[in-house]
C-alpha cells in the first residue's frame, strides 16, 4: 500500500512540472525548444523577441540564464521578461529575481544585442525555475556584419556606442544642416532634442541612467536614421 501511494505521488509530481515552449516571434507558431536559431544582422544593434509558454496546468517561478558558448566580436547585451530590462554581465548571467508564470500564459524573452565590431556570436537562453533547475533553452547564432563605429548609408558616424557620459555624430557636410537628433527612453519619452551642425557633434547623456534607449536623425519631417543606443557605465 505505502509503495503504490509512493508511486502515485510520484506520478503527481511529474504531471505538476511546468512544461516550456519556446517561440520566436520572427517564425510563428514554430517552438525552438532545445533548437537553434541563426541570426544574420547587418547593423550594430537589434533585439531578439521570442517568448516562453509555460503550456503545463500550473503557474511556475521562472528565471532566465545567458551563456555566451562562443565569439569573434565585441558586444554588450541586456536581457528583457515581462517585468524588466537587465544589464548582462560576464560569459555566464542569471537574471536576479523570479516572474510567476500562469498555466497558459507566456513571457517576453528578449535578448537586446549591441556589437562595437563585426563577428560572430553563439549564445544559449535557459529557461530555469525558481530552483535554478533548466526547464527549457535555446541557442542563438549571431553574425553581424557592421560594427556601431561603421559608417551608414547616409554617411553619418555615430560612436561609441554603448556610451558612457559622452558619444558624437559625425554629419558629412553633403547632408542638409539642419539635422535634428531625438532620443527616447525604453518607455517611449524624449529625453533628448538637440539641432546638429555638419561635422563632429558631441551628445552629453550624463543626466541619464543606464539603459537602452532609441535615437532618430531627423529633416524636416523625414526620418535619415534610427537605431538603438545603450548608455553604460
Amino acid at each position: 500500500m505505502k509503495k503504490s501511494l509512493f508511486i502515485f505521488a510520484i506520478l503527481i509530481t511529474q504531471l505538476s512540472i511546468a512544461q516550456i515552449s519556446i517561440l520566436w516571434d520572427d517564425d510563428p507558431g514554430v517552438v525552438y525548444s532545445g533548437d537553434t536559431i541563426n541570426v544574420d544582422k547587418t547593423y550594430s544593434g537589434f533585439d531578439i523577441y521570442m517568448h516562453c509558454q509555460n503550456t503545463s496546468s500550473s503557474s511556475v517561478e521562472i528565471k532566465f540564464r545567458r551563456v555566451i558558448m562562443t565569439s569573434t566580436a565585441t558586444f554588450s547585451d541586456q536581457f528583457c521578461d515581462n517585468n524588466l530590462c537587465y544589464s548582462c554581465s560576464g560569459s555566464d548571467w542569471t537574471s536576479p529575481v523570479t516572474t510567476t508564470l500562469q498555466a497558459g500564459d507566456s513571457s517576453l524573452m528578449k535578448p537586446v544585442m549591441y556589437f562595437s565590431t563585426a563577428g560572430t556570436a553563439s549564445i544559449r537562453y535557459y529557461v530555469l525555475d525558481h530552483n535554478d533547475i533548466k526547464l527549457d533553452s535555446v541557442d542563438i547564432n549571431i553574425n553581424c556584419t557592421v560594427g556601431v563605429s561603421s559608417i551608414n548609408d547616409i554617411g553619418v558616424e555615430i560612436y561609441p556606442n554603448p556610451v558612457g557620459d559622452n558619444f558624437n555624430i559625425n554629419i558629412p557636410n553633403n547632408i542638409a544642416d539642419n539635422i535634428v537628433l531625438s532620443i527616447y527612453n525604453s518607455n517611449g519619452k524624449l529625453v533628448i532634442n538637440k539641432q546638429l551642425n555638419n561635422g563632429i557633434n558631441q551628445i552629453n547623456v550624463e543626466s541619464q541612467s543606464n539603459g537602452v534607449y532609441y535615437y532618430k536623425l531627423m529633416e524636416s519631417k523625414k526620418v535619415l536614421l534610427s537605431d538603438q543606443l545603450l548608455i553604460q557605465r
